[in-house]
């Protein structure tokens, strides 16, 4: 039954009047007591409203929460995808969480991520707010963030054009050149994987994107791209907050969440305008003047150009060249592998087997070989399951209520499609901790050789989201991934370093957890 607000707020009243006794706050003191009082209220009567739901059925499953709170206090702050797959052996793969009248759906199964997002994308392919990104770092174009709509239907359509699979197999040779330096800087400085990494990852982004050249590790663009990844990182990731949560915390003074947040939303700010705004216009001015190379923004630029010299749908172009951005965060699967190949040399030397009988030595791996290299291919797959970059994807919004399997989704839910849980399935990846490529392959004793088993879910599938929000530099990012894997095994064995007094140093088995220490012998 709902209590009409005008008798709620007699009783309040009547009991603030005659238990609290008079005090005296500061105007900051008020101002934190009147957002966390609204945002209490605003529960009370969410909550209120509950039984409306029956005519459609009841909520998934879930934790057992607290009036008003629900689940408020259960949820991390940090790493929140590793209490969802905990949950999710224990409610299944849909289940419900509250938190002050924020309704959350987690989805844990592939199944239900493509029934949602692909047969009912319209429903559930809209995003949260997004306010640490959008609101308070600066980040309102970026097509990531952007809710569903007409602009983000612009953007898609802008970036797709370079990004779909056949024009990704257009950037095959410059992936490949790219692969061969990033070999040859291993050689020259076989202990820095990471920082080269990142480098040669930012250069195929600056050579599509904006036709930058990139030379060094000190490159202006490439550490703007660096910092504004790594700032999100610190961030937890979008729309995992608690002001994206509720974002009425925002309302709060920004320093409540500790002097390191507020640092990382000013690094944000700076970033969006280092990495967007600045490049794009110094690219601008060089396609006027004749001097700019091919790239993205120029075919944007062009596209775009009116009449009077102006460019329309100039925030649009931003977002979109922002977007590409988001390729960087490869650099985390090749960490993964490099971190895999330390721990498990024997698979390794599995991989380097199967390149070395299919080339005999005489030449590096090419794109056209990787049909005839299911050992590798499987190992990339590996990689992208065993540590998924985005543990608990990027959360999207229900529009309109909603019935899946008797379960009633209501809209305003913010759903989270939670990869960890999706690729620790041990239905569908037996001993999901263990690293192990041979999960994907089968071995003819005949031929004595391996194929890809068609029977097992290919992490892809996943790994880049689903519907009308799949990631549009997917094709992209997996042909960096494999180049870069194939070339560096055909070339390297990689092994751990040692400390200074001979001991062997294995790294963290989490990529973000510091710096991975290995060398690399020809």
């Amino acid at each position: 039954m709902t209590i009409p607000t005008t008798y709620s707020r007699t009783i309040l009243r009547n009991y603030l009047s005659q238990y609290c006794p008079p005090i005296s706050l500061q105007r900051t003191q008020w101002a934190v007591l009147s957002v966390i009082s609204v945002v209490l209220l605003y529960a009370f009567f969410t909550l209120g409203k509950r039984p409306w739901h029956r005519r459609w059925g009841a909520y998934p499953p879930g934790p057992k929460g607290i009036p008003i709170f629900g689940n408020t206090f259960q949820i991390p702050l940090v790493a929140p995808w590793i209490r969802f797959t905990e949950w999710a052996a224990i409610y299944g793969d849909i289940y419900f969480l509250s938190a002050l009248g924020m309704k959350i759906v987690v989805i844990n199964s592939c199944e239900i991520g493509f029934d949602l997002l692909h047969k009912r994308g319209v429903n559930y392919s809209d995003r949260p707010r997004m306010t640490v990104i959008r609101e308070h770092g600066g980040w309102t174009f970026a097509l990531s963030a952007e809710p569903y709509g007409g602009e983000f239907h612009l953007k898609r359509r802008m970036i797709n054009q370079y990004f779909n699979r056949s024009a990704s197999a257009k950037y095959q040779s410059m992936l490949a050149d790219n692969a061969k330096a990033f070999a040859c800087s291993l050689l020259e400085h076989p202990t820095e994987f990471q920082s080269q990494n990142r480098m040669y990852t930012g250069a195929n982004i600056m050579s599509l994107t904006y036709g930058h050249k990139v030379t060094s590790n000190d490159d202006e663009w490439v550490i703007n791209a660096k910092e504004a990844i790594r700032t999100l990182e610190c961030l937890g990731g979008p729309g995992v907050h608690p002001i994206d949560i509720w974002p009425i915390l925002g309302k709060l003074p920004l320093r409540i969440w500790g002097t390191k947040f507020v640092r990382n939303v000013g690094f944000m700010k700076k970033a969006a305008e280092r990495t967007t705004t600045l490049p794009y216009n110094i690219v601008k001015a060089k396609y006027f003047d004749g001097t700019a190379l091919p790239s993205m923004a120029t075919g944007l630029i062009e596209a775009n150009l009116m009449p009077d010299g102006t460019v329309k749908h100039e925030d649009a172009i931003n977002g979109v060249l922002a977007m590409t951005y988001i390729v960087m965060k490869t650099v985390g699967s090749l960490d993964t592998f490099i971190i895999a190949m330390i721990h498990f040399p024997e698979i390794q030397r599995e991989a380097q087997q199967s390149i070395d009988e299919l080339l005999q030595g005489e030449r590096l791996p090419t794109f056209e070989d990787r049909g005839s290299l299911p050992y590798v291919e499987a190992l990339y797959r590996e990689v992208l399951r065993w540590k998924p970059v985005l543990p608990a994807g990027v959360p999207h919004r229900s529009v309109q209520d909603d019935k899946y399997q008797g379960m009633f989704i209501p809209a305003g839910s913010m759903i989270f499609f939670n990869m960890l849980a999706m690729m620790y399935n041990p239905q569908e990846f037996p001993d999901p901790s263990k690293f192990d490529p041979g999960r994907f392959l089968e071995y003819d004793d005949r031929d004595r050789r391996y194929s890809l088993r068609t029977d097992v879910r290919n992490p892809e599938d996943m790994a880049f989201g689903f519907g009308r929000r799949i990631c549009p530099g997917r094709h992209f990012a997996s042909a960096w991934i494999w180049i870069t894997m194939a070339t560096i095994l055909s070339a390297f064995d990689i092994l751990p370093a040692r400390d200074q007094f001979g001991a062997v140093r294995l790294p963290e088995v989490e990529y973000d957890k510091g710096p991975i220490r290995c060398v690399f012998f020809v």
